[in-house]
């Protein structure tokens, strides 16, 4: 048997959580089950608590049943970035196990130069500053370990979950975390923009990236809901005061490369940096997903001079 690649050993912490969780929702007592990601190398008051090499048979932590030293472990890391991940529809199988979460988005905070293509020229980039950034994403109700159940129509509590989903993480960070990421894939991203703005003064909402929203699903979703999509999205961008990051395939299966351009032409380029990569589908499988993961550090490493462009990967 072949001895194990030492940087294979360390790509394989990458990918798994951090500590598992289960956190209060907005109406307790649900509870969402949930995934902390946090920067390498981990202190020593860190290590010897948490299930590094992904032990998914490790039950899920309640928050209450966090100790002290855990906690203080925690604050005392730095962490200045906390990255919110909301995950595909979960009456469709949807979870925060989506690769695109997983595997795309963490890869390209943690590992930006892993890669399972030889040519360099995709794999160069900026690297996002992975030694301050934690991700931590979770399953909406009924979905995985996370109580209650999802509504067949409308969003029900689940933007309000979010928002309680972030305010917990960055709690548990500490006074270090300075800013907040929002990034929702497929269904995701509805809930992304739906949910309401961090209320702390000190934590501002920075930056938010749409993956594939299925746009033209949205209006039969909230066809009951007091905000619609793109007028939550406008709200979004002013709050903000940039662009919100739109990417999606030209052969996504849910949404046309016409319908998405022309709702970007609809919202204005103030509005959506809207971003379209030939050849990719709703899943972002192949090189596809490489490109995606170029997206992905390009957002988290932007600064408002270059927010206003519009952009496409062949």
């Amino acid at each position: 048997m072949a001895r194990p690649d030492p940087q294979n050993e360390i790509w394989d912490k990458h990918l798994h959580p951090h500590l598992r969780l289960l956190l209060p929702s907005s109406s307790p007592p649900i509870h969402l089950e949930a995934r902390l990601y946090l920067p390498l190398p981990l202190p020593e008051s860190i290590n010897k608590h948490i299930n590094i090499l992904g032990e998914y048979s490790t039950v899920p932590k309640k928050l209450e049943d966090l100790d002290a030293g855990l906690r203080d472990g925690l604050r005392d890391m730095g962490v200045e970035r906390v990255v919110v991940a909301s995950h595909p529809w979960g009456r469709l199988g949807g979870s925060m196990l989506d690769p695109v979460i997983t595997s795309h988005l963490i890869t390209a905070i943690y590992h930006p130069y892993h890669s399972h293509t030889t040519d360099p020229s995709t794999i160069e980039g900026a690297n996002p500053d992975p030694d301050s950034t934690a991700v931590i994403s979770y399953n909406v109700r009924g979905v995985g370990l996370s109580g209650g159940s999802q509504p067949w129509l409308g969003t029900g509590s689940d933007p309000n979950d979010l928002a309680e989903i972030e305010k917990i993480g960055v709690g548990l960070l500490g006074d270090s975390v300075k800013e907040a990421f929002r990034f929702g894939y497929s269904w995701g991203s509805l809930l992304t923009i739906l949910a309401p703005f961090p209320t702390a003064s000190h934590i501002p909402l920075k930056k938010t990236l749409l993956v594939s929203p299925p746009i033209t699903v949205f209006k039969g979703i909230t066809l009951l809901s007091s905000k619609k999509f793109p007028a939550a999205l406008k709200d979004h961008h002013i709050h903000l005061s940039k662009p919100v990051w739109v990417v999606y395939g030209t052969k996504d299966e849910f949404t046309g490369a016409s319908t998405y351009t022309h709702f970007a032409d609809e919202q204005g380029k103030e509005v959506v940096k809207s971003i379209q990569v030939d050849d990719a589908d709703h899943l972002w499988r192949r090189d596809e997903g490489q490109k995606l993961r170029e997206v992905i550090r390009d957002w988290l490493d932007a600064s408002g001079e270059n927010e206003q462009m519009d952009n496409k990967l062949a």
